[in-house]
């Protein structure tokens, strides 16, 4: 199909070489039954090497950004008071990125970061936007209820305690990144057949793989969406199946939906100076 080296010196990045269109090979069935309230026991390696990497701004990794929050789309239309104005990651993520750029050239496209890095204040604010999403989608829903629709979409971030890593939301460690596709040509982002953060079934990464619908915007979506993901997991990404856009690395997700054996790298952090 297609082959990326896993391993690589950080300043020498692999020449990235394509076998196969990955557009043409199904995102292959993962567990959709865990959720981002599930993976809170999942241990971290808080003095390992990769825990003491800064957070950098993608920026200055080549890396083209348009920070969500910051600015008013839907499904919020309007910008959040916590928002950075960039992206920022843990090192490491940031130069893997820069390896599924090199592959994705080759297709004429390149990422573009929507979210990484994100502060506990600005977990709080979607954290309430999805409970509110819950209240209009299930009106007569317990908190139990509310919690578990909220769970699929975000962190819950109201134990949150610097103290104790079963209380850290992944996007607070540098290793989550929420991102899509767009034309190096235009810049304009490929159609992926939803919105980002829509808190709906669409949002699912698998969605196209299990329609049956035949329409182009379908098939458009689908090969779109294989090629966000294939790219990301050959660089050593893992895809939170709830949601085509989010991707770990050395996060307790990242060890619960990619399969591996072993610690988190990535605990709670803070930006760089």
């Amino acid at each position: 199909m297609y082959s990326l080296k896993q391993s690589f010196p950080k300043t020498v990045p692999p020449k990235v070489v394509i076998l196969d269109d990955v557009r043409n090979h199904k995102i292959p069935d993962i567990d959709s039954l865990k959720t981002a309230l599930d993976y809170h026991d999942i241990p971290i390696n808080i003095s390992g090497l990769y825990n003491k990497e800064k957070v950098v701004d993608l920026k200055d990794y080549g890396v083209a950004c348009k920070s969500a929050y910051a600015r008013s789309h839907a499904p919020y239309y309007h910008a959040f008071d916590s928002a950075l104005q960039s992206v920022h990651l843990r090192e490491s993520v940031a130069e893997k990125l820069m390896l599924a750029n090199e592959y994705l050239q080759a297709y004429e496209v390149e990422l573009l970061a929507l979210d990484g890095f994100r502060s506990i204040e600005l977990q709080f604010e979607l954290w309430q936007h999805f409970i509110e999403q819950g209240r209009d989608i299930l009106p007569d829903a317990e908190e139990a209820e509310l919690v578990k629709f909220a769970g699929q979409f975000c962190s819950d971030p109201r134990k949150f305690n610097t103290d104790d890593f079963r209380t850290w939301p992944v996007h607070n460690t540098g290793g989550a990144i929420d991102l899509t596709l767009r034309c190096l040509k235009d810049e304009h982002e490929l159609f992926m057949g939803s919105i980002f953060d829509d808190a709906d079934e669409l949002s699912t990464t698998r969605y196209f793989e299990n329609s049956t619908s035949k329409s182009q915007s379908a098939l458009e979506a689908s090969r779109n969406r294989r090629l966000l993901y294939h790219t990301m997991t050959a660089v050593g990404f893992a895809n939170y199946p709830h949601e085509w856009w989010h991707f770990d690395f050395g996060t307790q997700m990242w060890v619960m939906n990619g399969g591996h054996d072993c610690h988190a790298h990535f605990g709670c952090c803070a930006l760089s100076d």
